[in-house]
């Protein structure tokens, strides 16, 4: 209803403020935006024939259109124009990333189409014309220009990851087995399907677990045997078992819902709870700029978590929305550092994406030191990994272990390894 009220207020004129007037009324969450530029384009086509659309944007250009195709990106840039962006952005994939192929990451298919768009020399359009400007004009369009730059490399990676989305459809229906479907990847009737499947594949996991522990724990004591013997002419009638020593850690999650993490991070915490009889104490906390404990959440939880539940904390959020492990790992240091000792096991789930921010280096290391053990898991596939602004293995440097955990699969074996 919305939506229909915007363009009785814009009126069907002009492609750009259509787009802008429903993205307005609705988009609600970064996360939806490639899906609503997508939808858009197919319903409301541009010129395809060379022509100029009503949106002044030339949708179909040969080779010598890449001039003009950076020209008008330059021109969008200066105007703040964000829905001309994405659209220029989109038709700049179209042309050069190759995502119909679906045969790499997204961080591949995002740098041969930011190599072909020459990145350097756009940043230099921007700048002309600065020549007669003072030092501090200068400066502040320099930084303008790469905050601009980094905005675009972010909104790409959604555009790209959108379209290897829809391309990767028919591979993943042919994956008749939901352990086996990308998280990352899977919509939202998948995702239907993978919690199902998880719920006996949680409880199968904790019953193994469960023997596995029990068993371990005897054991013939042969120095006790030996000692016992010598009353019965060291005959050892009476084998002596070892006891049994409590040796369950603590455990302590934290995971990452910010963006499609969001959509993972159910599974994680779900699998982790279904095994807390390994455990002496179980806590679990969500993050994303902010970081928030949700153990309550999973006491109460029937077995099959929302992301809803865990987004809809206060604190979650304290800045922009997007994932800061620095600021993060360093609040809970400084809050809930002391439940941390060497007793303790620490899992943190996410994909280690920085934002260009300041990595959490020192802060893991400072949890490492003082947990009994670290593990990471990354829901990212492994050729993703350093890719752009992944901080994979500089993270995975100061844990324990680092698991590549992008199928359900996956994560049960990294939480079996783990337990």
């Amino acid at each position: 209803m919305d939506a229909v009220a915007s363009l009785a207020a814009v009126g069907l004129d002009n492609r750009h403020e259509v787009r802008t007037a429903l993205k307005a009324a609705l988009v609600k969450d970064t996360s939806h935006e490639v899906l609503f530029e997508r939808s858009f384009n197919a319903v409301f086509v541009a010129a395809r024939d060379g022509r100029q659309g009503s949106d002044g944007v030339l949708s179909n250009r040969g080779e010598a259109g890449d001039e003009q195709l950076m020209d008008d990106l330059v021109r969008a840039m200066r105007d703040g124009d964000l829905s001309q962006i994405d659209s220029l952005l989109d038709e700049a994939v179209e042309r050069y990333a190759g995502t119909e192929k679906n045969t790499s990451s997204v961080g591949h298919h995002t740098q041969r189409t930011l190599r072909r768009m020459n990145l350097p020399a756009l940043y230099q359009r921007f700048l002309e014309g600065d020549d007669d400007a003072t030092s501090l004009d200068r400066a502040v369009n320099a930084a303008e220009a790469t905050m601009l730059i980094d905005s675009m490399k972010e909104r790409m990676e959604r555009l790209i990851a959108g379209r290897l989305r829809d391309t990767a459809i028919d591979t993943r229906q042919s994956l008749q087995d939901p352990e086996d479907r990308p998280l990352l990847l899977a919509g939202p009737d998948e995702l239907a399907a993978m919690r199902l499947a998880m719920r006996p594949l949680a409880r199968r996991l904790a019953t193994r677990l469960g023997i596995r522990r029990r068993r371990s724990t005897s054991g013939l004591d042969m120095r006790r045997t030996i000692r016992a013997s010598m009353g019965t002419g060291g005959v050892p009638l009476q084998p002596v078992l070892r006891r049994r020593r409590p040796t369950k850690p603590d455990l302590i999650v934290l995971c990452d819902v910010s963006g499609s993490t969001a959509e993972f991070a159910p599974f994680t915490l779900m699998l982790l709870h279904a095994v807390h009889q390994e455990f002496r104490r179980v806590r679990s906390f969500v993050f994303v700029d902010g970081i928030v404990e949700i153990t309550d959440i999973l006491d109460s939880s029937p077995g099959v978590l929302d992301p809803r539940q865990l987004l809809g904390r206060r604190g979650l959020v304290a800045g922009d929305g997007r994932s800061d492990y620095r600021r993060v790992l360093s609040t809970f240091l400084h809050n809930w550092g002391d439940s941390v000792t060497n007793k303790t096991t620490v899992i943190v789930a996410g994909d280690t994406r920085s934002h260009r921010r300041e990595s959490a280096v020192a802060e893991l290391h400072e949890l490492h030191h003082r947990a009994r053990r670290l593990y990471w898991l990354n829901p990212e596939p492994r050729h993703d990994w350093d890719t752009l602004d992944s901080c994979a293995t500089e993270y995975g440097n100061q844990c324990t272990d680092f698991f590549e955990v992008s199928t359900i699969r996956q994560l049960i074996s990294a939480v079996t390894q783990i337990v």
